[in-house]
């Protein structure tokens, strides 16, 4: 059977000149492409935007969890980043420590570690 290698959720835009910022601030590396598609990458993850010809609404937004090796590191780099809206870290009763965060699109990037 084939193997999967990797993953790329592709989000909506409605600015992808602005979701690209947003992301750069939270320390992806970010290019653009032609055709209002940009793409993200950190750490072996990435993610695909694609821009819409309208504005983005909750029902079309998009949701992605990373499991990191620090949440509370990560959660402090980004919001210090000033972008978006991080939440505080909770424990959701899994044995995880995690935060929420959603761009100005309202994707949502969710992300925790284990608690120690």
């Amino acid at each position: 059977m084939p193997r999967l290698l990797s993953l790329a959720p592709i989000l909506p835009t409605a600015d992808l000149a602005r979701v690209a910022e947003h992301y750069r601030l939270l320390g992806f590396d970010v290019r653009v492409h032609d055709g209002g598609y940009g793409t993200a990458s950190r750490d072996g993850f990435n993610l695909h935007f694609h821009q819409l010809d309208e504005p983005v609404t909750a029902q079309g937004a998009g949701a992605v969890y990373f499991a990191v090796d620090d949440a509370e590191a990560l959660h402090r780099d980004w919001v210090a980043s000033g972008v978006g809206e991080t939440s505080d870290l909770f424990d959701p009763g899994f044995g995880v420590r995690e935060a929420a965060h959603t761009d100005p699109d309202g994707n949502v990037i969710r992300f925790g570690s284990p608690i120690p």
